[in-house]
C-alpha cells in the first residue's frame, strides 16, 4: 500500500515537473488588419523575400515615415547581430539600404489615441538576403 501511494505521488511530481520546451521568436506575431487605402489584408514582418513591413505611431504620416525607416534599420542591424554579421554599422546600413528606404511607402493609416499608426513597406529584389547579409 506505502510502495502504491509512494509511486503515485513520484508520478505525480514527475508529470507536474517535466521540460515544457518554449520556443521564442525574436519575432512579433503577425497582426492582420484591414488597410485604410485598399480593401486586402495587410500584415507587419515579411510580406515575400522582397518585401518588408513596419507598425509605427507617430504625431503625423512625416514623422510615422521617418519612425517607421528607423525601425527597420534598427531591424536590419538586431537581424545582422544575432545571425553574427559583421556589417552592423547603422551608418553604411542607411547608406546600403536608402533606396528601398526611400522609395518606400505609407500602405496604411489609422488615427489612434496617440496620433497616427502608419504600415510602412518597403521593397527591393533580394531585400530579405541583404538584411540577413554576413
Amino acid at each position: 500500500m506505502k510502495f502504491n501511494i509512494l509511486f503515485l505521488v513520484c508520478l505525480i511530481l514527475l508529470s507536474g515537473c517535466a521540460k515544457k520546451e518554449i520556443k521564442e521568436d525574436i519575432r512579433k506575431p503577425e497582426q492582420k488588419i484591414e488597410s485604410t487605402t485598399e480593401k486586402e489584408q495587410i500584415s507587419r514582418g515579411w510580406t515575400d523575400q522582397d518585401t518588408y513591413t513596419v507598425v509605427v505611431v507617430a504625431e503625423n504620416v512625416d514623422k510615422g515615415r521617418e519612425k517607421a525607416k528607423h525601425q527597420i534599420l534598427q531591424d536590419i542591424v538586431k537581424v545582422r547581430m544575432m545571425n553574427g554579421s559583421m556589417f552592423t554599422d547603422i551608418t553604411k546600413i542607411n547608406n546600403e539600404f536608402k533606396k528601398p528606404l526611400d522609395n518606400g511607402k505609407v500602405i496604411s493609416e489609422k488615427k489612434v489615441e496617440k496620433g497616427i499608426e502608419i504600415y510602412y513597406q518597403i521593397k527591393d529584389e533580394g531585400l530579405k538576403q541583404k538584411f540577413e547579409k554576413r
